[in-house]
């Protein structure tokens, strides 16, 4: 049976530790706000769209010069949303990196406050004697048979990692 259990203390770290773990998935539709196509582009795409339709009413053989006309037209926008889209591309991937460490950073600053600031504090106090393991589980706290706050967010960001691993790559 527990003796002692912190709850909040437990929670808290599990919470933090899942946030960390989250930090590549909750990346992607945050930098998605910030890299989307401009109104320059997308009516581009519109002229495009209504180039080659009007194409489509052209025969290449009885009109060929207003044909390949309207089809260097397309190339042309074609072109440029093309180099767009590559600024666009590399856009997004510096805004997901940047947002990536700065999450993680922060994240992480707050669990090392956070252990530093509770590492007296036990998380669990359990019963029975744990020889081999009691002083590691409880350092630096002084109370016998207790997981401290450095094991307990070691313990859930292992955890927590292995089993959003499958999940992660989807």
């Amino acid at each position: 049976m527990l003796e002692l259990l912190n709850g909040f203390l437990l929670l808290y770290f599990v919470i933090l530790c899942t946030l960390s773990a989250f930090v590549p998935i909750l990346v992607r539709p945050i930098a998605a706000c910030f890299a989307r196509p401009s109104k320059d582009d997308r009516s581009l795409l519109a002229e495009m769209v209504k180039l080659k339709s009007e194409q489509q009413n052209i025969s290449m053989k009885d009109e060929f010069a207003a044909f390949s006309k309207i089809q260097r037209k397309i190339n042309k926008l074609d072109t440029i949303l093309k180099e767009n889209s590559q600024t666009r591309l590399s856009k997004s991937l510096a805004i997901k990196g940047s947002i990536h460490v700065v999450l993680q950073v922060v994240i992480a600053l707050v669990i090392v406050i956070s252990v530093f600031w509770f590492r007296r504090e036990p998380i669990v106090a359990l019963e029975g004697d744990l020889f081999p393991f009691s002083t590691m589980l409880r350092y630096p706290s002084s109370t016998p048979n207790a997981v401290s706050t450095h094991v307990w967010v070691l313990i859930s960001n292992v955890s927590i990692r292995t089993l959003i691993k499958p999940f992660a790559s989807i």
